[in-house]
């Protein structure tokens, strides 16, 4: 098995099991147990469990930073703008990427030092796009009289408990849920006389 393969097989089985057990209920001799991998050959692609998270953590947040970039380069208007950030970051992150973002959610707290800081700025620049918007809607008098960091940390509360009780095959579909969600946000924060 080539290097890459073999590290993206550790990744998704550490993704599985971190999901499903929590981080702090998962040895690394069971991540090469359930990848069919030597736990031994595990500390040749990383250095330890802690790194495992890190990759995971790291590497979901740069996607969604990644993202809600692309789409704030792309959508001018500020209530269209926050409208489908919300919508990627619900649907496209959120639900496409349930595990990951259970795992950021749930065992990020877990990571020590250069990982944390590294994690701890990639929050800070997702919550940084967001109250980039929430601060125009907010000076073009489209937002209701409401502090933005207020807004965004009950942003972010919205979306981290969405993948946690959303279920497949319930009575909505996902997009219904997320559409459901961006209209609490809405008549929540914007002026309804814009």
């Amino acid at each position: 098995m080539k290097a890459k393969n073999t590290r993206k097989l550790l990744l998704q089985t550490a993704i599985t099991l971190f999901a499903k057990k929590g981080f702090a209920n998962t040895s690394i001799r069971e991540i090469g147990k359930r990848a069919g991998i030597s736990t031994s050959i595990i500390y040749h692609y990383f250095k330890n469990k802690e790194e495992i998270l890190f990759v995971i953590i790291e590497k979901s947040s740069a996607e969604l930073i990644k993202e809600l970039e692309r789409i704030q380069k792309e959508i001018s208007n500020p209530v269209d703008c926050l409208r489908e950030m919300l919508l990627s970051h619900m649907l496209h992150f959120s639900m496409k990427r349930k595990k990951e973002a259970e795992i950021l959610a749930k065992d990020n707290h877990l990571l020590w030092g250069k990982h944390l800081k590294i994690c701890r700025q990639n929050q800070r620049q997702i919550y940084g796009l967001y109250l980039e918007k929430l601060d125009a809607l907010s000076k073009t008098g489209m937002m209701k009289d409401l502090d933005p960091t207020v807004v965004a940390f009950s942003i972010f509360g919205m979306i981290n408990s969405f993948f946690m009780w959303y279920r497949e095959g319930g009575r909505l579909q996902k997009k219904e849920v997320a559409n459901n969600i961006l209209a609490i946000i809405n008549h929540g924060i914007l002026n309804s006389n814009k």
